[in-house]
């Protein structure tokens, strides 16, 4: 639920499905001739059922004939399934809490409460939302909410970039989708601003030089560009932004991102099964969800691997600093590490393995070319899918100011080209993974998940939010290494 904008989110939630009507009880709510219950028609004993309404947040959940492991399951519940809450009670032998439901089919059992998330706190939110938006004026049904869809004959995109394009890291993955569109024969031109600080005069005036050079789809590529995007949108309201890694949107503004943490879990199992000492190194920038994400991730395919393995984390505070990168990769390396990769800009971690007859692994694209012998994969951006997307559906009059988080599905993340040299029970072991994740039948941060305290952070089969995975803000159980204290960073990822 995380950086929703409230139209988004009123649109979705207070439209429940007609599934949910399922289990109201007769005459417990009205449904308008679309088939969707609107909160403004839902009398008082509806909604005390849509307080008792769970949703599933394991993939399948055993439904049983009573509140007990001990026998057999009656049937199954799967993911994001609506329930009824009947009864509740603890089964102070198991020290497990369970919860009698109803299902939709009319069909009854009990099931673990810890694997239910409850209907009514988002529905709490989403008539918050409304009643703000009355308050501003806004109108109160959902369909005074959709906005036709943005579109643009001929596109002039541009683009505002974090650091020089170089030829590996963060920035030159996107001018790699800058150039596919250039394909794309409804766009005119592309255009871009490069090593531009993450200061707010210093973006904008990157946007207005776009946009005094003719751009009407303007893509800001760096995380700390957030506000000065959204003053810009609203200063041009004619022009489209989309915003990489942002968290806010407006009538004019989207954001995208991708689920590298998918590519970083399959580039922990080639690490898990490369390591002779059981030690990885990650070189790491600041302590922020997205790179908390990374080094859990990473870590977790790597003990699918190799349950003992060790992941050693050491910060450097910058997102491009070879310098610092190569002292801290030196560090892990005198540690025992034989593994080192990294979250930064700059190919210095990977030439550091080179350098000492160590494995690498790089990061937002392929960096083999630094170290020839070293490297083993990385997990690397794909940004064409989503820019291609974009212009499309600007161009076909469909577009709409989302919020875009896709993954290897999608194929906006990818595993770089392993090396040849790693044994071929690896090699299939990981393409497996690949496919597996691809299709959903593997969820990275599917629980068990303890931190490195041991708590349990996500408990067995569960499979935790979108909101929980973007605010991820611990490391787990495996990784050697403090978190720091948070401070002002330049960015999500760049």
């Amino acid at each position: 639920m995380t950086g929703w904008c409230a139209s988004r989110l009123a649109s979705t939630l207070l439209a429940l499905p007609l599934a949910m009507g399922l289990l109201l009880a007769p005459g417990g709510g009205r449904a308008q001739e679309e088939g969707w219950l609107a909160s403004d028609r839902v009398d008082r004993v509806a909604r005390a059922q849509l307080e008792a309404s769970y949703a599933v947040t394991a993939r399948a959940l055993n439904l049983r004939g009573d509140p007990s492991v001990a026998n057999e399951p009656v049937g199954a519940v799967v993911q994001e399934q609506m329930l009824l809450e009947l009864e509740r009670t603890f089964n102070t032998q198991e020290n497990r809490e369970w919860v009698r439901v109803r299902l939709p089919d009319g069909g009854e059992g009990w099931v673990a409460a810890a694997y239910l998330e409850p209907v009514a706190d988002h529905l709490k939110k989403v008539e918050a939302a409304m009643t703000m938006l009355a308050e501003l004026g806004a109108a109160g049904s959902v369909a005074a909410l959709e906005q036709p869809g943005r579109k643009l004959e001929t596109i002039h995109a541009g683009f505002v970039y974090s650091a020089p394009i170089g030829d590996a890291g963060w920035t030159f993955s996107h001018d790699v989708g800058r150039r596919a569109l250039e394909k794309l024969p409804f766009v005119a031109a592309t255009s871009y601003v490069e090593s531009v600080p993450e200061d707010d005069e210093l973006v904008k005036a990157a946007i207005e030089e776009l946009i005094e050079g003719g751009a009407n789809l303007i893509f800001t590529t760096s995380f700390g560009y957030m506000e000065p995007t959204l003053e810009a949108a609203r200063r041009h309201p004619d022009i489209v932004f989309m915003h990489s890694g942002g968290y806010k949107t407006a009538p004019n503004v989207g954001t995208y991102f991708g689920r590298i943490y998918q590519a970083r879990y399959l580039t922990g199992m080639v690490a898990g099964g490369a390591t002779a000492s059981g030690i990885l190194g990650y070189v790491a920038a600041f302590p922020i969800p997205q790179v908390l994400r990374g080094i859990n991730a990473f870590t977790l395919g790597a003990q699918a691997v190799n349950p003992d393995v060790e992941v050693r984390v050491l910060w450097t505070g910058t997102w491009y600093g070879p310098g610092i990168e190569r002292e801290t990769a030196e560090r892990l390396v005198d540690f025992g590490a034989d593994v080192l990769t990294m979250h930064q800009n700059s190919p210095a971690t990977v030439q550091v393995a080179e350098q000492r007859g160590k494995f690498g692994i790089g990061y937002h694209s392929d960096m083999s070319l630094f170290a020839p012998t070293a490297h083993m994969t990385a997990a690397a951006w794909n940004w064409e899918p989503i820019y291609v997307e974009t212009a499309n559906a600007l161009h076909e009059g469909r577009w709409q100011p989302d919020q875009l988080w896709w993954g290897l599905d999608q194929d906006a993340v990818r595993l770089a080209p392993l090396n040849k040299n790693l044994p071929d029970g690896l090699l299939n072991r990981v393409e497996d993974a690949k496919r597996a994740i691809a299709e959903k039948r593997l969820r990275v941060f599917e629980g068990p998940i303890r931190d490195q305290a041991g708590v349990v952070r996500v408990v067995s089969g569960k499979i935790p939010s979108e909101a929980d995975i973007l605010s991820m803000d611990y490391l787990v159980l495996g990784v050697k290494g403090e978190v720091p204290p948070p401070r002002t960073t330049g960015g999500i990822d760049n």
